[in-house]
């Protein structure tokens, strides 16, 4: 199974956004893969399928699929089918004072979404026609428009209940419990933290602070802590000439093979697998994050 890098076509945006309006597809489109990005695909016409865990997903002409970050799947049509495709990371277009704090707490409650929905919300469809319409041609300002057509997307997705908004888990009360441990763990993730530490600093018995951690984050410390950990480690990963062992040390892992469990848990491939994973490029030149 192959990871995917996407790339960005779209200028200061890391977005990958293609129509493919005057290009009729039939058969095998995609092999078994996955990526870090949220993946829509409306479909103009003609039937597309989405394989996942071995069922078959299959989205008809005005749908469109949604697939979650970090899902296996690969795509396929029995017709002649046209189809878009819009890729970009949710945290990349999140308000950045609350980014800081939430950033990785919204990730994490992501991988508990469902992996794949056939949507058919008013909007979203022609919103993501605009979209793409806008990246194809290429007209002057047209990533401001590709920018405001993913607020718009993302809207949609939050009122339909696809996403979980990050203002509102902003505001939860659970949440500004343990902001100060967020903080403190985005921070400080390469250090030796406890449990003990952690709950102390904040004032909290440690039973406690579990107690109110999990109902926040829907995960314990120590899993949200190596969760942090492995984001941090896929920048060192992908921009870095670090070996694997100097980059699981620098990120606060006590050993590599301990890495690599934790690492493949949330990514179903090693760091090494991750590192040099290749992703067949759109076009030439065009930029990876």
């Amino acid at each position: 199974m192959q990871h995917e890098l996407v790339k960005s076509n779209i200028p200061k945006l890391t977005v990958c956004a293609r129509g493919q309006m005057d290009k009729s597809v039939m058969g095998a489109l995609s092999p078994l893969h996955y990526h870090d990005e949220l993946e829509l695909l409306p479909i103009y016409t003609g039937r597309l399928h989405c394989v996942i865990d071995g069922k078959d997903h299959v989205a008809e002409s005005g749908e469109v699929i949604f697939i979650n970050s970090r899902v296996p799947h690969s795509t396929y049509a029995n017709e002649p089918t046209k189809y878009g495709l819009l890729q970009f990371r949710e945290t990349d277009f999140l308000d950045t004072e609350i980014l800081k704090i939430l950033k990785y707490s919204a990730r994490f409650n992501h991988l508990a979404s469902e992996s794949v929905q056939i949507l058919n919300i008013d909007g979203l469809f022609d919103t993501l026609c605009e979209i793409l319409t806008e990246a194809d041609r290429r007209d002057e300002a047209y990533d401001f428009y590709v920018r405001a057509g993913i607020f718009r997307i993302l809207g949609i997705l939050y009122r339909a209940g696809v996403l979980s908004n990050a203002e509102q888990l902003w505001a939860s009360k659970d949440v500004q419990r343990v902001v100060g441990a967020l903080s403190y763990i985005n921070s400080s993730y390469y250090e030796d933290i406890t449990l003990e530490d952690i709950s102390g600093k904040l004032g909290f018995d440690p039973s406690y602070f579990c107690r109110v951690f999990k109902a926040a984050t829907g995960a314990t410390f120590t899993e949200y802590l190596n969760f942090v950990r492995v984001c941090k480690a896929e920048t060192l990963l992908a921009r870095s000439k670090d070996s694997i062992l100097e980059i699981s040390e620098k990120v606060g892992f006590s050993s590599p093979s301990y890495f690599n469990r934790i690492f493949k848990k949330y990514h179903n491939t090693s760091p090494r697998h991750y590192r040099t994973a290749k992703y067949i490029a759109i076009s030439k030149g065009e930029k990876e994050y």
